[in-house]
């Protein structure tokens, strides 16, 4: 067993893990604070939150705070509230037989070298306590962060059939850490990574999106590719080849967005991808495959209908501005006012860049957006729909079509007033072909 002590945070964050250990404590139980939180420190980052062990049963944990919340007491776990925050309790446990892959079908409650023994890398297998920082350590997991290595904590295989998701968080770890997947930890990813198929999608969206959002998303696509997950969970980037490409164009993308939290090797960062930048992430890592092959892959992965739309407009966004300069400058500004140009114009010039080929769209585009302001691309509106009734044009389909046309002489810069806007509608009125 390995123990060191490490440096602390002073903040309410770990002042509220301390209340929580105090009180087990006061109760005569054992209590640690686990996992990812020891793991951060270890590596000089604060942070966000915090887990704990204890030997007190769930029941015991109940009834010795205000406000708790049984999130999954079958299994021992109850989220404890102090000051705003919740933390994680669990009940020092073992685990057998894993019959969906994802949750054990009995616990037993035990000491705390056992419960650290069924966890899934030596990374996460530390404890500490949050008074003096001093760290125990009963799987090497000290060692490992020193050496930078990811490595199964005992069998890989059988800590791997306990949870199917666990070969993707070792890969999301690498992306988030920069650390390598020890050799026989890897081997074992490779074996099972026809398993991870069966995973629930909506487990899968969330560690590709921590890949996304980590320091290293390019790094992360290599791992997935390479160990043979990419086909089981992407199988649209696997199949549309060209994954190199997609590496560094995700890699050109998350550059741009990166905060420096995530350029500083945090393990988690919430904030890096967000909004547009959210977009041109999962656009990135779609690329290769397309728009119609991404709006297959986002819906099966369960995203909001918000985010599938944006990353399939952003990806068929890309493809208009490709085909830029346009003859006609109202198709450009339609183009480049949609939704889908800032994050759709990131991910073009990043896969142009990533296959060496020629910018000149993404350089037209941005000396055109440069150039416009947003009532170039906006114009007010000079005609409605009665207006166009008014002037003669058929009710239904044809009203809208007049507008259109309206607008795109706005767009021109051919029509400036409402009374040109209403001569228009009359002149499309009697000829109903005029552009």
């Amino acid at each position: 067993m390995t123990a060191l002590r490490l440096p602390l945070p002073d903040d309410e964050v770990i002042r509220g893990a301390c209340t929580v250990i105090r009180v087990l404590r006061g109760a005569g139980h054992e209590a640690y604070v686990v996992g990812g939180a020891v793991r951060d420190l270890a590596r000089g980052i604060v942070p966000h939150e915090y887990d704990v062990a204890t030997s007190a049963r769930p029941e015991a944990v109940i009834a010795l705070f205000r406000s708790t919340v049984p999130v999954g007491v079958r299994f021992g776990v109850v989220r404890v509230r102090i000051r705003r925050r919740e933390y994680e309790v669990a009940t020092l446990r073992a685990e057998a037989c894993y019959s969906d892959g994802r949750r054990p079908d009995s616990v037993r409650f035990t000491d705390l070298r056992e419960d650290v023994a069924r966890r899934d890398f030596t990374m996460n297998g530390l404890a500490m306590d949050p008074f003096t920082g001093e760290v125990t350590d009963f799987v090497g997991g000290i060692a490992d962060i020193e050496a930078g290595v990811i490595r199964a904590i005992g069998d890989p295989i059988a800590r791997f059939g306990e949870d199917r998701l666990r070969p993707l968080r070792a890969v999301r770890f690498a992306a988030q850490t920069g650390f390598a997947i020890e050799g026989a930890t890897y081997l074992a990813i490779r074996e099972v990574a026809p398993e991870v198929a069966r995973v629930s999608a909506e487990r899968v969206r969330d560690e590709l999106a921590k890949v996304l959002a980590s320091a290293r998303p390019g790094l992360g696509l290599g791992l997935l590719d390479d160990t043979g997950l990419l086909a089981g969970v992407l199988p649209e980037v696997a199949q549309a080849g060209g994954v190199s490409r997609a590496i560094a164009c995700l890699d050109r993308v998350a550059g741009a967005i990166a905060c420096p939290d995530c350029v500083a090797g945090a393990t988690a960062c919430p904030d890096r991808v967000a909004g547009e930048g959210e977009v041109a992430a999962w656009a990135a890592l779609l690329s290769a495959a397309g728009a119609a092959a991404a709006d297959r892959a986002m819906g099966r992965l369960r995203h909001p209908n918000r985010t599938r739309r944006a990353v399939v407009e952003a990806l068929r966004t890309a493809d208009a501005i490709r085909g830029l300069p346009l003859a006609d400058v109202a198709a450009e500004k339609r183009v480049l006012r949609s939704d889908g140009a800032a994050p759709g114009l990131s991910v073009l010039d990043a896969w142009l860049a990533a296959g060496d080929e020629d910018r000149a769209p993404v350089r037209h585009a941005r000396a055109r957006l440069a150039e416009w302001t947003r009532d170039d691309l906006f114009p007010a509106r000079l005609g409605t729909g009665d207006d166009a009734i008014g002037a003669g044009v058929p009710r239904g389909p044809a009203v809208a079509s007049a507008l259109a046309a309206l607008e795109d002489e706005q767009l021109r810069g051919r029509i400036r007033t409402r009374e040109e806007a209403v001569a228009f509608l009359a002149r499309r009125a009697r000829d109903p072909g005029l552009a």
